[in-house]
């Protein structure tokens, strides 16, 4: 039949010419981008499985990145546990040194001084180590405050077995709670002369130098006290409210001086109290002669002062009396603390650290755990102590051992979960390069499939474009039946 409205040769020519052209730009498309899967309409479900497989790479990727922090956290805290374990190396040694006995007291004082500077080494790099914003050092527990006596600070918070420097006054330095053991306060004067003063919490004077009566010492004097008043039994001093000025018991050990073999022993409230004296009153004036050699504010020597308590059997008060600077510091066995609640926290601390090493779709998220490696002196065991005397030497010997014992353990942690981590870091790059592979040969084209289609395509365009204009010429036939 004849028609020219329906050129049914040529719409079937435009339909493989489409077919073709389609091809031509597909193969194009693939050949350009070199990856088979350039839409979802290539393959669906492959589609599908390749976006699984890309999340899966990228998740390794990260978390490659992430082990690979974990180990540079625990290769810094195990720096500064290298560095660590050399102090307590030294202090060990120190303490081995101050444990002979033919040494004297001055040769154990300067060895305690050194091991006192080494272990605020320990804790300020324990304080200091720092990795991704991490303190792995740092104590598991914040360090709070102890609780005041009024505004005096508990002796913790002050002084230790190295010597510190104040400033004297009327002001109370610290106070010594009920239950510390053993203690010994000690304060070197630096010329001036600068007191020891230890009150009860209700008022009484039991160690110390004379307010007033016949000879009232120079540092009452030069700080215009001629009598206790309300002004320094005050509660913000520590003292309990109504406390009234007693010195019945008090001992000035004047006219004696001796930190060997202390002029005082005190018992009070089934404490035994033993005290030095004060160097300055060591020539006693006599009471018709007020023209004295002592008490004159000025020392050349005996510039230390020395006081012991066997126990603390109710809270005392330390004053250091004067108007000049003076170094102080202080030993004990046992020291009770009570916190101010809420605990406030004043230092770093350290905490576990997740390292995720797993977490690909559908699956569980894993995850290994950096511990805390806490290793300031308190953490270690090594809080209060010291190598003077010669007693305390022999404690620290002991408790030097157990925290060198401490931080190899720490160490030998971070060894085995940095082995770990090396591991988990190769199973990675296994399962990177398998994947990797299996998303290829799902996703990316095959160069020479993707050429020979396109190759095909341009033959059956070319061909289709000349049979569409062969077949757009067939209805010109009809113009012969109309002449």
């Amino acid at each position: 039949m004849a028609v020219i409205n329906t050129n049914l040769v040529s719409l079937n020519g435009q339909n493989h010419l489409k077919r073709s052209q389609s091809a031509m730009e597909t193969a194009i498309e693939r050949l350009s981008s070199g990856a088979r899967i350039n839409s979802a309409k290539d393959d669906a479900a492959g589609q599908a499985i390749a976006n699984r497989m890309e999340s899966n790479l990228r998740a390794g990727s990260a978390l490659t990145h992430g082990i690979n922090d974990g180990i540079s956290l625990m290769q810094t805290a195990e720096g500064g546990l290298d560095s660590i374990n050399d102090l307590l190396q030294r202090s060990r040694e120190l303490a081995i040194q101050s444990a002979n006995g033919t040494l004297s007291d001055a040769d154990r004082s300067s060895i305690d001084a050194e091991y006192q500077q080494l272990a605020g080494e320990i804790d300020r790099l324990a304080f200091s180590t720092e990795a991704f914003g991490k303190t792995p050092l740092a104590p598991a527990e914040p360090r709070p405050l102890p609780a005041k006596l009024g505004n005096a600070p508990h002796i913790t918070e002050l002084l230790g077995p190295s010597f510190e420097t104040f400033a004297s006054g009327t002001v109370s330095l610290s106070y010594i709670p009920e239950g510390a053991t053993n203690v010994m306060l000690e304060i070197d004067s630096l010329g001036l002369d600068d007191d020891i003063q230890i009150f009860t919490h209700d008022g009484k004077h039991l160690i110390g130098t004379p307010v007033d009566g016949t000879h009232p010492d120079h540092v009452w004097k030069a700080q215009g006290v001629a009598g206790i008043n309300a002004s320094l039994l005050t509660s913000e001093n520590g003292f309990e409210p109504g406390a009234s000025y007693d010195a019945s018991q008090l001992q000035d050990a004047a006219g004696s001086y001796d930190l060997s073999s202390p002029p005082v022993e005190l018992d009070y409230s089934d404490m035994k109290i033993t005290y030095s004296g004060d160097g300055d009153r060591l020539l006693v004036a006599t009471a018709d002669d007020d023209n004295t050699e002592f008490n004159d504010g000025t020392l050349s020597e005996n510039m230390l002062e020395r006081v012991t308590f066997d126990k603390v059997t109710e809270n005392l008060i330390v004053f250091v009396v004067g108007q000049g600077s003076f170094n102080a510091r202080a030993t004990w066995d046992e020291m009770p603390i009570e916190y101010d609640d809420p605990e406030p926290a004043m230092t770093p601390v350290s905490t576990a650290t997740n390292i995720l090493v797993s977490a690909g779709v559908d699956q569980e998220m894993d995850t290994i755990t950096i511990a805390p490696t806490p290793s300031d002196t308190h953490s270690l065991g090594l809080e209060g102590v010291a190598l003077d005397p010669r007693e305390k030497a022999l404690e620290a010997m002991q408790k030097l051992q157990q925290a060198m014992g401490q931080v190899d353990g720490y160490r030998s942690q971070y060894g085995a979960l940095n082995n770990r981590f090396e591991s988990a870091i190769g199973n990675l790059n296994q399962e990177q390069a398998s994947m990797g592979a299996a998303k290829s040969r799902i996703e990316d084209a095959d160069y020479a499939i993707e050429a020979s289609s396109m190759v095909k395509a341009q033959i059956l365009q070319q061909a289709g474009n000349s049979m569409l204009a062969q077949a757009n010429q067939n209805p010109q036939s009809v113009l012969s039946l109309l002449d």
